[in-house]
């Protein structure tokens, strides 16, 4: 309703408050249908991946503070975030802190 009505130009959508990599494509791919770009809200090192796998991915948010909580930190190089190349969905949790 928001996309339809125009009351958002970008779509911050949050893979872990919206249920998951299905629903969260759902919505990137509705934004694109209203010509709107996707810059996602948090988990980082996964959103890089998943703004990869969209026409209208924009940005990925950074959080610094958040760098402590997992083993390695998102890739950045000239100013782009870079997609990981390991299996899984790209977060190293670091269980001890």
């Amino acid at each position: 309703e928001y996309m339809q009505k125009g009351g958002a130009n970008i779509i911050q959508v949050d893979v872990g408050r919206i249920g998951g990599i299905t629903p969260w494509l759902k919505v990137a791919h509705a934004a694109e249908a209203f010509d709107m770009p996707v810059c996602p809200h948090f988990l980082m090192e996964l959103h890089v991946s998943l703004v990869c796998a969209i026409q209208n991915g924009k940005y990925v948010e950074y959080i610094p503070q958040l760098d402590e909580l997992t083993g390695a930190k998102m890739r950045i190089e000239d100013g782009h975030a870079l997609a990981p190349s390991e299996p899984g969905i790209g977060i190293d949790w670091n269980w001890d802190a």
